[in-house]
């Protein structure tokens, strides 16, 4: 007996195209999803660092002649631009250390930070005895009641960067601030830190943990 339904092949087959297109969407939505936590777990790449350890040598009204440390290499860069610039931070003393981020090619110092300079005991100008010690190596420590505990300290591509942990004990994965250094001298530092401006004063002679 046939089928007395003559439009039964007809909803077959929309049912069928419906069930392919259901299909399809679902493999569209879970492989855009995918996707999006495939980009969620990529990392921007760290700017290579191209910071040299360099001591300070010989200074002229534009130029800076040192000795590279690790390649134990003597080398003469141009610094006009880079004093133009304010990256330029610290006095340019003969013998001192210096991080200097340079640009061979051009013979160029982009950033020049007296290492020498910017190491010791500083103050924060706040009237509540409270600072940091920055140590040869790279460790840091804070004096005084803080919100953070420092870690370490160090110089990136003339940016100045301290480790530190919250002083509360909430959270002990280590945080980078990379900041601006502001201004710097053999009695004063002024730089950023979680976007605030802070003014320290040298202590020379003074004995703290």
């Amino acid at each position: 007996m046939g089928d007395c339904n003559p439009y039964k092949h007809i909803l077959q087959g929309m049912k069928k195209i419906l069930f392919l297109l259901t299909g399809t969407l679902l493999l569209s939505m879970a492989a855009c999803s995918s996707h999006k936590k495939r980009v969620a777990k990529e990392e921007i790449p760290e700017e290579p660092d191209s910071t040299i350890m360099v001591q300070l040598q010989k200074v002229t009204d534009d130029s800076i002649t040192f000795m590279q440390l690790d390649a134990q290499r003597t080398r003469t860069l141009g610094y006009a631009e880079a004093r133009r610039n304010n990256e330029v931070h610290g006095t340019l003393t003969i013998g001192d250390t210096l991080a200097v981020v340079p640009t061979f090619k051009q013979k160029l110092a982009l950033s020049v930070v007296n290492v020498s300079e910017l190491m010791g005991l500083w103050m924060f100008e706040n009237g509540q005895g409270t600072g940091m010690r920055l140590n040869a190596g790279g460790a840091a420590c804070d004096v005084g009641p803080s919100e953070v505990t420092l870690r370490e300290w160090k110089l990136r591509n003339g940016h100045f960067i301290l480790t530190y942990v919250p002083a509360d004990g909430s959270d002990y994965n280590e945080k980078a601030d990379t900041s601006t250094i502001i201004s710097l001298d053999k009695e004063h530092f002024s730089y950023t830190l979680k976007g605030n401006e802070k003014r320290c004063t040298r202590v020379v002679g003074v004995l703290t943990r």
